[in-house]
């Protein structure tokens, strides 16, 4: 008996050291994930202006306000920094455009929330975008084979939803679920690629839900 009451007696104080563990970790974690996003932030404004081989690391550092040894603690190169840079774009791609067609049950209507959903991300990401169009090819091939791999996954986030809406009847059986959801990965992306031109004429609202009657209207199939 006396060595059951041992054991029992020392279950709580292992516990909250358990806890304190855990909650240390997560706030390690929470702190990485933001100072990777300042510096994803920083490296995307000076790398657009500047250009890749123009920005030092010691560059970036500053503009996110951060020491140069605080981003050696989680990258290891400028490429690493550059990399970074492209990898949260698609996270933020990952996380508003699925959000916003969650819980809309019409497929051509929670098609089109998530197409103007990654127009507006494409707009608040514009410097990252430009970015990836004009500096990924300064990539290793392992690093320009990943950023090529998530890439590929974009058109994923409409593909459903155009199958969905086929299935239903909605779109004509020929509509390319495939080509179709390429089309809109571009088509947003080329609000950032031609903001110069765009912005001036039309809203990006207006913008995202034009180009989306123009793709799909062949496509539609009227009611009888």
């Amino acid at each position: 008996m006396a060595a059951r009451r041992k054991r029992i007696g020392v279950m709580p104080e292992l516990e909250p050291e358990a806890a304190k563990a855990l909650r240390s970790e997560a706030m390690r974690a929470v702190r990485a994930s933001w100072r990777l996003s300042q510096v994803a932030e920083a490296a995307a404004r000076l790398m657009q202006g500047a250009g890749y081989h123009e920005v030092t690391v010691s560059d970036v550092a500053q503009e996110a306000g951060i020491s140069v040894g605080t981003i050696y603690q989680y990258l290891s190169s400028k490429e690493d920094i550059l990399l970074l840079v492209l990898k949260e774009i698609m996270k933020v791609y990952a996380r508003r455009v699925p959000g916003a067609m969650e819980n809309v049950e019409d497929p051509l209507q929670r098609l089109r929330v998530g197409f103007l959903a990654y127009c507006e991300a494409v707009d608040e990401e514009r410097s990252a975008v430009l970015l990836a169009y004009r500096e990924s090819h300064v990539l290793s091939p392992e690093g320009l084979q990943e950023i090529e791999q998530l890439d590929s996954q974009l058109p994923d986030l409409f593909s459903g939803a155009i199958r969905d809406a086929v299935d239903a009847g909605l779109l004509k059986p020929e509509a390319n679920a495939d080509l179709i959801a390429f089309d809109l990965v571009v088509l947003g992306q080329m609000w950032a690629l031609k903001h110069w031109y765009l912005a001036p004429r039309v809203a990006l609202e207006q913008y995202a839900q034009t180009q989306f009657d123009i793709l799909l209207g062949a496509l539609v199939n009227l009611p009888q």
